[in-house]
């Protein structure tokens, strides 16, 4: 730390923690983040890591009111989320009654009542700030990316001063890096796994992952959708379900237990740090591509970002590594002096060709939707438990396309869209996403995976439309005609877990099936 750094933290002690500490979001260049992997390579890295979350959580204990307590590691797991009674809180009681359902389908009686029974309320600090703090992450919106780069910026500069290593910097999970024993598919990362008696360790996790007798769908991990969008929006949107949330349900047992599959307390789980840290990566990598070697400030964001001037002043309220009160602004994000680039360059972003995929596609050709408008199956699809194909037909001729951006539709591409997507109860799986050829059952291309991940019953008020770029996919297929295109629905528990029984009274609904081509669109 140098002299400028010392004097700020000296001067920050002597000021009460509600003073507003703009100038501590200003810091120096930080060692970049590395994979899990690697840093795991790194025996003195490890000992740091385990020796920052090992003081974080004892802080813990400290008294709610204190500075000390606001570098915790509940502090910071409860800014993401919390149970209680607060001003951002979840209530804990008709969280359980809305998942336990799901989890008595997907595990034993006395397993769902243990992962439950950890779960507790928190009240809130009277500390002047701290009601301000917790329960703020966002989701569902387009602060998401914002937030949680902010989130990590901080937890990490606490993380560093209770490692006491100036250099310490988090590992994000490449969820490619570590395979299952089978090789089949993927495993957790062997630092957050190898003792249950390691800070690192969380017991609450999906059964077998821990010692690698589960593996994750390698599918699950997938972010191709989401690179497949240059506009922010969409970009942000789809990474936020995949591999963002779908991930999330894949560690917490489909999102049926907690501590990653619930919101309120996912970062309770040392892996969500690594997890977001990666999210957090894949926007860089994202950013990376767009510009193209441009400079990332403020005026390129407001440039290429389409975002109006009023998202870059959104603010937040955090605790900084000294338990005071700092507020940013998403404009901030883009100013290196106060949050400095973390990542190498590496536009490739892992995103390996799904290997259980390569037998099923036929060489890339020209595809016959180029001539057809529209295909649809306009009827309701539910999803109970079992696979569902749906044939698409083409569209009644005064069906118009749907109201897509202006970006997408100068893309000239095809676009399978799913609207009125609701949830129905707590499902216990979720489902993968296939287009297929019908005429020919061995070719089918895996598109994408539903997010459960934040699912509540007062989510379902309003369906959701998710959009995916399948141009490439179709021209795989070996199509003869718009007739021969199907979409298959197949439930999964996201990992090698065996697919439950589950009731007919919950599951997912889609409104309407549509595949549009920009390219000929009215």
């Amino acid at each position: 730390m140098n002299a400028f750094h010392t004097i700020l933290n000296e001067w920050a002690k002597s000021v009460a923690p509600v003073t507003l500490l703009l100038l501590s979001a200003t810091v120096s260049a930080e060692t970049p983040r590395i994979s899990v992997l690697e840093f795991s390579q790194d025996a003195a890295k490890v000992t740091a890591l385990e020796k920052g979350i090992a003081s974080m959580n004892a802080n813990s204990s400290a008294n709610p009111d204190s500075a000390e307590y606001r570098t915790s590691f509940a502090y910071w797991a409860n800014t993401h989320g919390y149970f209680g009674k607060g001003k951002n809180a979840t209530d804990l009681q008709e969280y359980i009654a809305y998942r336990m359902p799901s989890c008595l389908e997907t595990l034993d009686k006395e397993t769902c009542n243990e992962y439950y029974a950890h779960m507790a309320n928190t009240p809130v600090p009277n500390d002047g700030f701290t009601e301000n703090v917790w329960g703020t992450c966002q989701h569902g919106n387009l602060n998401f990316l914002p937030w949680h780069r902010m989130y990590l910026h901080f937890f990490e500069r606490t993380l560093r001063k209770q490692s006491g290593d100036a250099d310490l910097s988090l590992p994000y999970w490449n969820y490619y890096d570590e395979k299952s024993k089978d090789g089949k598919g993927l495993a957790i990362p062997f630092l957050v796994r190898q003792s249950a008696s390691d800070p690192l360790y969380d017991r609450w996790r999906t059964p077998g992952l821990n010692d690698n007798a589960t593996s994750i769908s390698v599918q699950t991990a997938s972010s191709k959708q989401a690179f497949e969008f240059n506009d922010f929006t969409n970009f942000s949107k789809t990474l936020q379900n995949q591999p963002h949330g779908v991930m999330h349900c894949a560690v917490g047992t489909g999102c049926t237990t907690p501590d990653m599959g619930f919101v309120p307390i996912a970062g309770l789980d040392p892996v969500f740090y690594m997890h977001h840290a990666n999210i957090d990566r894949l926007w860089q990598c994202w950013l990376d591509r767009k510009a193209n070697g441009q400079k990332q400030d403020l005026a390129w964001a407001k440039k290429n970002l389409s975002m109006p001037d009023a998202w870059y002043e959104t603010r937040y309220i955090f605790a900084d590594e000294n338990g005071n009160k700092v507020e940013v602004a998403i404009a901030d994000l883009f100013d290196e002096k106060k949050f400095p680039r973390r990542y190498t360059t590496d536009l490739r972003c892992e995103q390996p060709v799904l290997k259980q995929e390569a037998h099923l596609v036929a060489a890339a050709g020209e595809s016959p939707l180029k001539s057809h408008a529209l295909l649809t199956h306009p009827n309701k699809v539910v999803l109970r438990g079992k696979p569902v194909a749906v044939n698409l037909q083409p569209a009644a001729a005064n069906l118009k396309a749907s109201s897509l951006s202006q970006t997408l539709q100068k893309t000239a591409g095809i676009y399978l869209i799913l609207e009125d997507v609701t949830i129905d109860g707590a499902p216990a799986v979720t489902y993968d996403i296939y287009i297929a050829n019908k005429q020919q059952s061995d070719k089918r291309i895996y598109v994408a995976t539903f997010n459960l991940f934040g699912a509540h019953d007062h989510d379902q008020s309003t369906g959701e439309r998710l959009i995916f770029n399948v141009t490439e996919d179709v021209a795989k297929l070996g199509l003869t005609g718009p007739d021969s295109v199907s979409v298959t629905f197949e439930p999964t528990t996201l990992s090698s877990r065996p697919v439950p029984q589950v009731r007919s009274t919950s599951g997912i609904s889609v409104g309407t099936i549509r595949l549009e081509n920009t390219a000929i669109r009215p």
